[in-house]
């Protein structure tokens, strides 16, 4: 029975991780322009550049 918990447990925990996860993950992509990492419209790729 205790090992039955346990495994519960488990699965709850890390499923509460997981989704927290992917919701955060979903909002800062579908986010705002002014809060979005990345702008589909106008990539913009800076390699090397140290300003």
């Amino acid at each position: 029975m205790q090992a039955f918990l346990i495994t519960f447990a488990s699965v709850v925990v890390g499923g509460g991780l997981a989704g927290a996860t992917v919701i955060g993950l979903v909002n800062s992509q579908t986010a705002p322009p002014d809060k979005s990492p990345a702008n589909v419209s106008n990539p913009v790729l800076e390699y090397g550049v140290t300003q």
